[in-house]
């Protein structure tokens, strides 16, 4: 028997927009995050496992302190390897991923003293914190044990380790931040 409070086909009607409803939503994704579906699903499990931010200011103030106040006019920094930039900062990832071949050499942006250089077990895999004054950076998953110690000054441009695929990540790349002053800011802003 029939049930009369449902027209026939209602369901498949239904499912059809939900599926078009979905789709929709995946492609506001792509076209916000700028990359393919496989970097979207990546950033979305990465700001899961990261706690949406959490733990990039945690980590910098348990290996940087508080910060000062942010440096004044604008900075303008080299890229911290090459590569292609898979992921984007937002609200939930609070650096750029760049990947490359694992191996790929990672810098130091600017001068600096190095704060932290291994592993981190929040998530970052290998990892190195400089503080350049009124700003840090921090450089994730990287392969091997870093190639500086923290308390040791860098050069710009000096090797402080190469790409890899450690901690949270599924496939090589350099997570990359900057705190400027007391918050976290969008590398892509200082990068050229």
């Amino acid at each position: 028997m029939r049930n009369p409070g449902r027209a026939g086909g209602q369901g498949s009607v239904e499912y059809a927009l939900l599926v078009a409803l979905i789709g929709l939503v995946a492609a506001a994704a792509l076209i916000l995050m700028g990359g393919s579906l496989r970097t979207v699903f990546y950033g979305i499990a990465e700001a899961l496992q990261s706690g949406c931010g959490q733990v990039s200011n945690q980590t910098f103030r348990s290996y940087a302190g508080e910060g000062g106040a942010a440096p004044p006019g604008t900075l303008a920094l080299p890229y911290p390897t090459q590569g292609a930039l898979t992921q984007a900062y937002w609200f939930c990832h609070k650096g750029l991923d760049i990947a490359s071949t694992e191996g790929t050499p990672v810098t130091a942006v600017a001068a600096g003293t190095v704060k932290f250089a291994g592993w981190n077990t929040q998530g970052y895999g290998n990892l190195v914190v400089i503080d350049h004054g009124a700003y840090q950076s921090l450089y994730a998953h990287l392969r091997d044990t870093p190639s500086v110690h923290a308390g040791e000054a860098v050069s710009a441009a000096e090797a402080i380790g190469v790409m890899g695929n450690t901690g949270f990540s599924t496939g090589p790349h350099l997570h990359f931040e900057i705190r400027l002053g007391r918050d976290l800011a969008d590398p892509a802003a200082y990068l050229h």
